[in-house]
């Protein structure tokens, strides 16, 4: 076997096993952990944006995804709305959030969950903390 043919071969192995990684999905474990944290730094920038600006930025959230009100004609890219990945939800007790400019919010909470994981964001006004939540059962 010459080593043109070795490098056909392996490019074939390669190309097929892209193709059942893609058809199987490739589920990424981190996926809930990686939006409870991206949703929590963008509640973080939202926070600054009213402190700096002086004006209220609303958070709209539904389970498939959320986005930010600047008052902007332009928004920045952190308030565009942002889907989450199949098989991740966002829940909270109301679907808006008022963040103040003085930060006088009362708390939220947040939940970000796919069908193994949930994490929990706590918004203060200011600032987002995210945990994990326990599994069902634990404490």
């Amino acid at each position: 076997m010459t080593l043109v043919e070795m490098l056909v071969v392996l490019a074939i192995v390669g190309i097929s096993a892209g193709m059942v990684t893609l058809a199987l999905g490739g589920r990424n474990d981190a996926e809930a952990q990686t939006e409870a944290n991206r949703f929590a730094d963008r509640l973080r920038l939202a926070a600054d944006e009213a402190l700096i600006v002086g004006r209220p930025v609303t958070l709209t959230m539904n389970p498939t995804g959320y986005g930010f009100e600047t008052g902007s004609a332009s928004p920045a890219e952190w308030a565009l709305r942002h889907e989450l990945p199949r098989g991740v939800r966002l829940s909270a007790e109301a679907s808006e959030l008022l963040i103040d400019p003085d930060g006088a919010a009362p708390p939220a909470i947040v939940t970000v969950r796919d069908r193994d994981r949930t994490w929990t964001i706590t918004f203060d006004g200011l600032n987002a903390d995210v945990r994990a939540a326990a599994p069902a059962g634990q404490t």
